[in-house]
């Protein structure tokens, strides 16, 4: 079963800039426009960790079965969503069940109608995905809440952090101490998790394909 996602993707970061300069105690606001970029790179690198687009956006997905093989459901590649706008067999619209799509907005497994099974075809799925960003408008220019769940923001914010820090450091040093002061230590990003924190990564991993329980 071959899949071929395509949808815009917005380029915004998944927690707000306030909530950075809140967890590093600044009060500098010189330094927003360098924080920006960190916030940036951060979200980049938790997308990039997780494998898919994350913000909300219309969808268009193609899947095809093949002819002698059948499937108890079709896996959307982004989720969680909020809609099915259309699904096409071979080209034409199939449809809408009484009760209207079966999915599961969480992970993004849609099922066919009546307990039957998606058989040979070249599917299109038409769907709606994804998280709503800080500071995302709707289609009239009105503020949406963001839906970023909280240990995805918590793992923004564990790499930006490690990433502001890293700038005034040496990239080897992942603690120091001083007499009568204390001792500092820094989440550093690990290459077996694709360089983020493993604290970052470790927040993320229900949210990687299969992960959900």
């Amino acid at each position: 079963m071959a899949v071929q996602t395509t949808g815009s993707q917005a380029v915004l970061p998944l927690v707000t800039l306030q909530s950075l300069i809140d967890a590093l105690s600044i009060t500098d606001g010189n330094t927003a426009g360098d924080l920006t970029d960190i916030l940036l790179q951060a979200s980049q690198a938790v997308t990039s960790y997780l494998g898919r687009p994350l913000l909300i956006a219309d969808r268009e997905e193609r899947i095809r079965i093949r002819p002698g093989d059948v499937q108890l459901s079709l896996r959307m590649a982004v989720w969680p969503v909020t809609g099915i706008t259309a699904v096409l067999r071979d080209g034409i619209p199939l449809p809408i069940p009484p009760d209207g799509w079966d999915y599961d907005v969480t992970c993004g497994i849609l099922y066919p109608s009546e307990a039957q099974l998606w058989g040979p075809g070249r599917y299109i799925l038409q769907y709606r995905a994804g998280w709503v960003a800080p500071g995302q408008m709707d289609d009239g220019g009105n503020s949406i809440p963001s839906t970023v769940p909280a240990d995805v923001r918590s793992a923004v914010l564990t790499t930006a952090r490690a990433l502001y820090y890293a700038q005034s450091r040496d990239p080897l040093l992942k603690s120091e101490s001083e007499q009568g002061v204390g001792s500092t230590s820094w989440a550093t990003p690990d290459v077996s998790s694709g360089g983020l924190p493993s604290d970052a990564a470790a927040l993320l991993n229900r949210y990687l394909p299969g992960g959900f329980s």
